[in-house]
């Protein structure tokens, strides 16, 4: 009697291969996820530093309308959203501000910013800041921690 030749997989080589795929899928995915996290506190960061420049104009649209004279200010995110300067509010998820503050010269001004997108969370840093100063968190000070003599919410 001749015993037939049937072409295909085993159970156990199916269930070997599914295995290895499963296996394959759990690396990859927390590889995908902590570079998700990375790539979610970069484009914060990019975030707070468009916040700067967008306080930037408010501080000398202020100065123009003579709403500011001197000193340092405050500018809250919202304040910037809707006056048309900073494109994320809080529908969106965004909170935070900005203290503008110029030397008794008049001539050198820092920046200081606080930011939050729902997820993450940037506190007090100057501009330039990358998404390594991102923390877990769900809000951001909109108070420039009282140190503005003028505030703008």
């Amino acid at each position: 009697m001749k015993i037939a030749n049937k072409k295909g997989f085993t159970l156990v080589e199916l269930l070997a291969v599914i295995v290895i795929l499963a296996v394959i899928i759990l690396i990859a995915t927390n590889s995908v996820l902590s570079q998700m996290d990375t790539a979610r506190k970069n484009a914060l960061a990019i975030e707070g530093n468009t916040l700067i420049n967008a306080a930037k104009n408010a501080y000398q649209s202020a100065i123009l309308e003579g709403d500011i004279t001197t000193g340092a200010a405050c500018f809250d995110l919202q304040y910037l959203y809707k006056e048309g300067l900073f494109s994320k509010g809080s529908t969106d998820k965004y909170t935070g501000s900005v203290l503008v503050s110029p030397d008794s010269t008049g001539k050198k001004v820092t920046y200081k910013f606080w930011i939050s997108n729902g997820s993450f969370v940037i506190d007090g840093k100057d501009a330039g800041a990358t998404g390594k100063e991102a923390t877990n968190g769900t809000s951001a000070s909109t108070t420039c921690n009282n140190e503005a003599s003028k505030k703008f919410s």
